[in-house]
This record gives C-alpha cells, sequence and structure tokens, in this order.
C-alpha cells in the first residue's frame, strides 16, 4: 500500500468511526428514553385523604424542637469555649452581619486577620460539634 492509499484508508476509517459512534449515541438516548419510567401525575384534589396523612417521621422533621434545642446548647456552648476576640468576630460577621473590613476597621486589624480568625473559629466549631470533637 503506497503512502496515498494509506492516507485515504485512514480518512475513510476515520469517518465510518465517527459515524459509528454517533449512531451508537443516538441509539443509547433512544433505549434510555424509551426505558425512562414513565410518571403518572395525579392533582392533590384526587388524591385519597389517606395518602395525604403525615407520618412520624416527617412530623419529626417538621417539628424537630426537641433535636434542634439539643443542637443549639451544643453550639451555644462550643461558642463560649472560643476566645473572645474570636467570638466577637462570629458576632459581627453573622449577628450583626458586618464586612470583614468593617470588623477590620473596628478592631484596629487587617481584613486578612479577620478572615483567618473566622476561619480558626468556624474550625473549632465544627470539630467540637462533631461526635468525637469533645474538645476546642
Amino acid at each position: 500500500m503506497n503512502h496515498q492509499q494509506k492516507s485515504e484508508h485512514d480518512e475513510l476509517r476515520a469517518r465510518f468511526t465517527a459515524w459509528l459512534e454517533t449512531t451508537v449515541y443516538r441509539a443509547r438516548l433512544k433505549y434510555l428514553e424509551r426505558e425512562k419510567p414513565k410518571v403518572n401525575i395525579v392533582s392533590i384534589e384526587e388524591l385519597p385523604e389517606s395518602a395525604l396523612a403525615v407520618s412520624e417521621k416527617a412530623a419529626y422533621y417538621a417539628n424537630p424542637k426537641s433535636a434542634f434545642d439539643f443542637e443549639e446548647e451544643r453550639l451555644a456552648e462550643a461558642f463560649a469555649k472560643l476566645p473572645i476576640k474570636r467570638q466577637e468576630i462570629l458576632t459581627m460577621l453573622f449577628v450583626e452581619e458586618r464586612k470583614p473590613e468593617e470588623i477590620a476597621r473596628i478592631l484596629n486589624c487587617s481584613p486578612q486577620h479577620v478572615y483567618d480568625q473566622r476561619y480558626q473559629a468556624l474550625k473549632k466549631l465544627r470539630i467540637a460539634l462533631t461526635k468525637d470533637g469533645d474538645k476546642l
């Protein structure tokens, strides 16, 4: 086979490969579309009343007072263990909704210091709130 025939053969092979890939791709899409489960849509008025009943688990998640209170208490304890400056920075950031630049002016420090302290404080809180993180 000479160079020109080989070049034509390679070009033909490349075009066939591209055609085959496209064909397989489209066939796969058609198959997936055909096999996709059909979802029947029913209006809420047509549902029986028993289907609208709330399960105990759903009721718990809709009103998780006891679990939320417990987590809030753990967060408050972990927050109280942070250094005072970090407590101030987190309070200004999340409660007073101040910008780091504004906090830096108030505390006479750089904005980067505020970012660093926020990172360190959140890291300590995250560790304290995990199951094994009893220490700060």
